[in-house]
């Protein structure tokens, strides 16, 4: 009897066991394992691809938002493979959303689909009038057409994908891309008011077609198709901070190949449901992973400030010298940082030193008077020319001022020299004393100041040539 009842005691705990277990449904301890290792594959797999996606998925958002009207009024809007033309001389008013613009150049730009055919780009003669096409493939890597690379005599060039076999016609010089989409920004020098309408003449002698079409057009240059009617209004696209992002990457990564060497990197991404074998879909995810690429999102986008922010390593005289925004290898973060940034030209064609402090390391703001100083055989050396440009430290747009100036430089006319040779750039909120002649205005709020160097000569490229300091006067 006891043993009877010992077994009926250890029988009715167990039904109690059993029966507490399914009143609270204790998760499987191997099922924490599968979702923890899915939250930390998104996250930190899903970092990565943020980064290394980063040139892909934001210069298709710009390409969608610029050949789409997206808003009453927007900054540029042409049709995918054919330019637009800023005609303006870049001011405070002109800017649009240019950040820190310059006010040299001319501006024209471009998106183009290479997936079915070669895109021709015809450009006129400038007669040695400075112009450059960065041309950037969605890996952010750049090749320049114009003076410096390629001279500025009338010539057509075939932007040629990296899927397309076949020939071209005689004359046109193949420019192999390693995407099927690019983007050109192009700029073509302009010496203020009075030579607008010359630069803004040969602007539009820069023209576009994709091959068959321009094969069937006159078969000289500057013959371009007629242009297509602008699209129709599509919502503007702001995939960057939302899990949409990596459905922009995904179908990206479905229709072209990756850089060589990078094959197993993208396969990656399909351990996260984001690599080329995947069907990526937002809306569909398991609650780790939505949590995980959450997470890489914000990571990514963290790490983006800090790079932006980090100090580079040459600094002379207290202006920073931007040089290794070219050749990324497998720096990502580098490479998606310059992207944020806004895009890069390769160092040989043009460099731009800035600078936000003084020489105390303070702020540099118009309640200050200050000068820069060229003492002779100093000025930068350069294939075609330099100019100093101020602005707004927060907004980083031209700054407004009664003189209507927002560059100095080797093109200003009436530039004054010191006794000895040197040349002297004043910059203040007012007019300085010895008059305007060489005045580069500001305003009182702070404000940086970028050297723009063209054609830059070796010295500036090895770290030879050192600007001036900037000399507090006040």
């Amino acid at each position: 009897m006891q043993g009877r009842a010992y077994f009926q005691c250890i029988l009715a705990l167990c039904l109690a066991w059993t029966a507490l277990g399914h009143a609270q449904a204790p998760v499987d301890a191997r099922q924490k394992n599968v979702e923890l290792i899915k939250e930390k594959q998104a996250l930190h797999i899903g970092t990565l691809a943020y980064l290394w996606g980063f040139p892909i998925v934001d210069l298709s958002r710009q390409m969608h938002n610029e050949t789409h009207r997206v808003a009453p009024v927007q900054a540029v809007l042409a049709p995918v493979n054919q330019f637009f033309y800023n005609q303006n001389l870049i001011t405070p008013e002109t800017a649009g959303e240019l950040r820190a613009p310059n006010s040299d150049t001319l501006y024209l730009s471009g998106w183009f689909d290479l997936s079915k055919e070669p895109v021709v780009v015809q450009v006129p003669d400038t007669a040695g009038r400075y112009y450059t096409l960065a041309v950037t493939d969605f890996f952010n890597e750049v090749t320049h057409l114009g003076r410096r690379t390629t001279g500025t005599h009338a010539q057509a060039f075939a932007l040629v994908g990296p899927k397309w076999q076949g020939s071209l016609p005689a004359g046109v010089k193949p420019i192999n891309m390693a995407t099927q989409k690019v983007w050109i920004l192009g700029r073509l020098a302009v010496t203020g008011e009075p030579d607008l309408p010359a630069a803004r003449a040969l602007l539009q002698k820069f023209n576009s077609a994709p091959l068959s079409a321009w094969q069937a057009g006159p078969a000289v240059l500057g013959g371009p198709s007629k242009p297509q009617p602008v699209p129709a209004e599509a919502a503007k696209a702001e995939p960057l901070g939302r899990l949409v992002y990596f459905e922009w990457l995904n179908r990206w990564l479905q229709d072209n190949a990756p850089r060589p060497g990078e094959e197993a990197l993208v396969r990656m991404f399909d351990q996260i449901g984001l690599g080329p074998n995947s069907k990526f879909k937002a809306d569909a995810l398991d609650a780790a992973t939505r949590r995980g690429l959450e997470a890489a999102i914000a990571e990514a986008q963290a790490l983006l400030r800090a790079s932006s922010q980090q100090p580079l390593p040459d600094v002379r005289n207290g202006w920073i010298f931007p040089l290794g925004l070219a050749d990324y290898g497998e720096n990502y973060l580098m490479r998606a940082s310059v992207a944020a940034g806004g895009y890069a030209n390769r160092p040989e064609e043009t460099v731009y030193a800035a600078r936000t402090v003084d020489e105390r390391g303070q702020l540099m703001t118009g309640n200050n008077r200050y000068r820069i100083r060229f003492a002779p055989g100093t000025l930068p050396p350069v294939g075609a020319f330099w100019s100093i440009s101020a602005y707004d430290l927060r907004t980083f747009s031209l700054i407004p001022n009664s003189a209507r100036r927002f560059a100095i430089g080797d093109r200003t006319p009436g530039l004054l020299r010191e006794p000895d040779g040197s040349l002297v750039i004043d910059v203040s909120s007012q007019p300085p004393p010895r008059g305007s002649a060489n005045w580069l205005p500001v305003s009182d709020a702070p404000f940086s100041l970028i050297v723009r160097m063209y054609e830059p000569d070796r010295a500036i490229l090895d770290v030879r040539y050192l600007l001036p300091p900037l000399e507090l006067t006040n």
